[in-house]
């Protein structure tokens, strides 16, 4: 499930992730899957995937452009969220975010930020 998106513009990008490379940047890493929902969305939902272990970050594309706005320094300016919800102090982390799926697993993903 989706929870904490303050704005109905836009898009939710939600990206499944089997490995770190490129964590959590859905625009120059290569997840496992990407889709692409209605800012208004309240569920994402990965089909076809194996037993394992993933991790799912998501940014909040409020206007549109294909990819998570930062300031000068880096940090966001679009609402994120990450699998496990952990507090964002700094960069984004994998380990913290991993979670196991076996069969149909259900996580909720809060997003932080604007």
């Amino acid at each position: 499930t989706l929870e904490g998106v303050k704005d109905p513009e836009g898009a939710l990008v939600v990206c499944l992730w089997d490995r770190d490379a490129k964590f959590p940047n859905c625009e120059k890493g290569e997840p496992v899957k990407r889709i692409v929902l209605p800012a208004t969305a309240k569920a994402a939902t990965f089909e076809g995937i194996s037993d394992g272990t993933y991790a799912v970050s998501a940014f909040h594309d409020a206007n549109g452009n294909g990819k998570l706005d930062t300031n000068f320094i880096g940090m966001p300016k679009e609402a994120v969220a990450m699998s496990n919800n952990p507090r964002l102090m700094g960069p984004p982390r994998f380990k913290p975010a991993l979670f196991e799926v076996a069969g149909q697993t259900a996580i909720t993903l809060r997003f932080q930020g604007m």
